[in-house]
């Protein structure tokens, strides 16, 4: 199935457009966790098992397993076989590269991990994702506008009359980047616009809600594509919802609290 038929199906069926961010840190897990890094699946499959019916994807951050070594690679292409087929991952891996190099990447994110979509560095220019979009029921996030403070050391450079980051989505429009959408800031507020502006149909993926602080209203009047739908992510306001023994009940109560944030808002637009 297409990744775009795969998560149209998943937010209709949980009525949902939170994605959850998986990315643990093992001194960060509740203590009922040992420290040791196999608790680190035991951790993921207890968020998932609370919210797989709260969430339309989840996302990995790859530096969150590349971290743990070895294991780490084992940990993360469990916890995506540990995921329901209908929901689908992203990984959020940041690959960018020579074309060569891109060829191998797409075979390991999709072929070796499994996952349905990836994020996409476009400093290596737009050839480069070709490897990615070859996989025509797969789906490449390019990062447009990120959620950090250090986007304003490039993203925001004037080029004539427009930012950087303007150039950079215009790049990645048309047919043939049909199964290509956009990474933008909740951070960013109002400049999202500035991007949608450009496109009515482009998926946009968007971090920096919750311990970043980004305004989700703004973030869902501007992210929200014609089919008034979009990825709102939300890693460890929901993952760190309790350093406790009752961490799976505050793991699900924060979900649900942010899904139904999410869905009031998108009603009023």
């Amino acid at each position: 199935m297409r990744f775009l038929d795969k998560l149209k199906k998943c937010i209709s069926k949980n009525n949902s457009l939170l994605c959850i961010g998986l990315d643990p840190n093992l001194n960060k897990l509740p203590h009922i966790f040992p420290r040791e890094k196999k608790s680190i699946l035991e951790f993921n499959c207890s968020i998932i098992e609370t919210t797989y019916d709260v969430v339309c994807a989840y996302k990995l951050n790859s530096a969150f397993y590349e971290a743990l070594g070895a294991r780490g690679f084992e940990i993360l292409k469990k916890t995506i076989e540990n995921i329901p087929d209908e929901i689908p991952v992203i990984l959020d891996a940041k690959r960018g590269d020579i074309t060569s190099s891109v060829e191998m990447y797409a075979q390991s994110v999709f072929v070796e991990f499994g996952a349905d979509a990836v994020t996409f560095n476009p400093y290596f220019g737009v050839e480069t994702i070709e490897p990615f979009i070859q996989f025509d029921d797969k789906f490449v996030f390019v990062v447009v506008l990120s959620s950090n403070q250090g986007a304003f050391d490039f993203q925001y450079l004037r080029c004539g009359d427009k930012f950087l980051f303007q150039i950079i989505a215009e790049k990645f429009l048309g047919e043939k980047f049909a199964n290509v959408g956009f990474v933008v800031g909740a951070t960013r507020g109002e400049d999202i616009s500035l991007v949608r502006n450009l496109s009515d149909e482009k998926l946009f993926l968007i971090p920096g809600i919750g311990v970043q602080k980004g305004d989700l209203e703004i973030a869902l009047r501007y992210g929200i594509n014609r089919d008034k739908i979009c990825l709102i992510n939300v890693g460890r306001e929901i993952i760190y919802a309790s350093d406790s023994g009752d961490f799976k009940q505050k793991v699900r109560l924060k979900a649900i609290e942010f899904r139904d944030k999410i869905n009031k808002i998108v009603e009023r637009l």
